[in-house]
């Protein structure tokens, strides 16, 4: 029987695109760095330190997408799906300390404003960034709704604000490259950072409500209680319908109530059958159903003839011959 936690081509499709977030991330940090130092440029610098902080980021997310994958072990009966939420809140933290720091410096800028040089290199050097990331973001956003990934999700977040806060800084080198007006640079780079913390504020949000076992989204409960329905004539009636998150992995478990003459293996087999309709609906779920017989107080809703009181008792093999 191959084993619910083994899926051989999510995790490779998760870690590729991890993969070239990394490769993609290093580039732009060595490029925008190269041009930040040539140019003196504040918002340029700021842009490089971002790029920077996405590499990190994006290193954490693919070691994350690697090892959220594992099957359970002896110390993680559950698997290791959370790790995809830790990484995420670790992430989210270094660009919102990154967006800090930027806005120190860019505030010294304004009180100190210093000009720009060979302002057309940074120009080109945004416009370059703005089309890479807009690119490999878009897959990542992609591959995470398609997985349900937490890291993935949170290094396209990352990438999609370098896209917005690149197209800031080229717009304002062009400005200032037309009017030459300093002031911009600085002005740029503390909008730049303004909205890394929001988008750092936004990470931290979605990460934190697996890392709080939060239940499975509304529409999925939805899909959840429509399989079971359509089994409604196989048992009397369901109840304690539990639900969480842990990364991309849900776990769901409730209790199933069927005729207290209902065999083993048709209870068993009725849950079974039950547990891979829910998985079908909703990939990379986890069912458990717990069987429990009727009670006198569910006989309303027993489609039998007679309840089962009214049943004469099982003949006892032992002790029912005649002394």
């Amino acid at each position: 029987m191959v084993s619910p936690w083994v899926d051989k081509k999510e995790p490779r499709t998760k870690i590729r695109a991890a993969y070239l977030s990394v490769a993609s991330n290093s580039s732009l940090s060595l490029i925008k760095l190269f041009a930040g130092v040539f140019t003196g440029s504040i918002s340029i610098l700021a842009e490089a330190l971002h790029s920077m902080n996405d590499l990190i980021a994006s290193g954490i997310a693919a070691y994350a997408v690697k090892h959220s994958s594992k099957p359970p072990d002896k110390e993680h009966r559950y698997g290791h799906g959370k790790i995809e939420d830790i990484s995420g809140l670790l992430e989210a933290t270094m660009i919102i300390f990154a967006a800090i720091f930027i806005i120190h410096d860019a505030i010294e800028r304004v009180i100190l404003p210093r000009g720009i040089e060979i302002i057309e290199l940074g120009i080109g050097v945004m416009l370059v960034s703005v089309i890479l990331n807009t690119g490999v973001s878009l897959n990542l956003y992609r591959v995470a709704r398609k997985t349900d990934s937490s890291a993935l999700y949170a290094d396209a977040a990352h990438l999609s604000a370098d896209v917005i806060t690149s197209l800031g800084v080229f717009a304002g080198l062009v400005v200032i490259r037309v009017t030459g007006a300093l002031i911009l640079d600085p002005v740029i780079a503390i909008s730049v950072a303004l909205f890394i913390i929001w988008t750092g504020a936004r990470i931290i949000v979605r990460c934190s409500r697996g890392l709080m076992d939060t239940s499975i989204t509304s529409d999925e409960e939805k899909k959840v209680r429509e399989v079971i329905e359509m089994h409604r004539d196989m048992y009397i009636e369901f109840h304690g319908l539990r639900s969480r998150i842990s990364g991309a992995e849900r776990y769901i478990d409730l209790h199933l109530a069927v005729k207290r003459s209902t065999p083993v293996k048709e209870g068993h087999d009725l849950a079974d059958h039950i547990e891979k309709e829910i998985k079908k609906k909703i990939p990379g779920t986890h069912v458990m159903i717990h069987l429990e017989p009727c009670e006198d107080s569910m006989c309303g809703s027993c489609r039998e003839r007679f309840s089962c009181r009214d049943r004469p008792a099982p003949r006892n093999s032992k002790g029912n011959g005649n002394s």
